[in-house]
């Protein structure tokens, strides 16, 4: 049965001369693989633009329970970039944000609420005039939520110590894997602000710094295999 849905494009590979492989997150079905052929030809120059990393697509496509691979029967721009490709700070956290959406995304079941708002981030990214140097920091810990690991505000006095094997905040202090104070109140400050508060950055440049190495450490306590090669570009973009 032929089934229309929004997408965005995560990865694509070589499969022959003229197609490829296109790993595509779906409003409607979740993370879905399609063939498509015909698309490494000179003719074909539109449909290879389509599948540029986090393209958001209007797909129309054969879809089959339990299929590996699926075929796109039609597919078009859902929405063009207007700043992102040509920024080259806006492009450094796009690269950084797929990388992670592409790590971090194994389901196979719609989750429309993330798929909102990973095409909401990205079109907010584009759209900025002035880009926030936490963007990034805010859309990782804005992600986790949706990924089933998200941080609880339970800030305090007290509790002013943030756990990240069990992502709250607590009492204990030179535990592994526990923030220093100092760390826990910036996660909380964090916590606080969304991708799309227009808002001045919170941090200066070794405590961004800093911040994104603790965050990806915390992706890494609940994420099998989660690694990046990306921070090391941001970082010294941001410097």
């Amino acid at each position: 049965m032929y089934q229309k849905s929004r997408g965005v494009v995560l990865h694509t590979i070589k499969y022959s001369e003229s197609s490829v492989i296109a790993k595509i997150y779906t409003e409607g079905f979740g993370l879905l693989s399609f063939m498509v052929k015909g698309v490494r030809t000179t003719r074909s120059k539109t449909k290879a633009s389509l599948l540029q990393p986090l393209t958001i697509l209007d797909l129309e496509f054969l879809h089959r329970e339990n299929k590996p691979l699926l075929y796109i029967k039609e597919m078009k721009r859902h929405y063009n970039y207007q700043s992102l490709p040509f920024d080259t700070l806006k492009s450094a956290i796009a690269l950084f944000i797929l990388e992670v959406l592409h790590k971090a995304i194994r389901e196979h079941e719609a989750n429309e609420d993330l798929f909102v708002f990973i095409s909401e981030a990205l079109t907010a990214l584009d759209q900025c005039e002035q880009l926030n140097p936490d963007f990034h920091l805010l859309f990782l810990i804005q992600l986790s939520r949706y990924l089933g690991f998200g941080p609880h505000e339970n800030y305090s006095e007290t509790r002013c110590f943030f756990e990240m094997n069990e992502g709250v905040f607590g009492t204990r202090n030179g535990m592994p894997h526990v923030m220093d104070k100092t760390e826990s109140l910036r996660m909380h400050q964090l916590m606080q602000r969304s991708i799309f508060d227009q808002r001045s950055s919170l941090l200066q440049r070794n405590e961004r710094k800093q911040m994104q190495q603790l965050l990806l450490k915390y992706y890494q306590l609940h994420l099998e295999n989660f690694s990046l090669k990306s921070p090391e570009v941001l970082e010294a973009l941001f410097e």
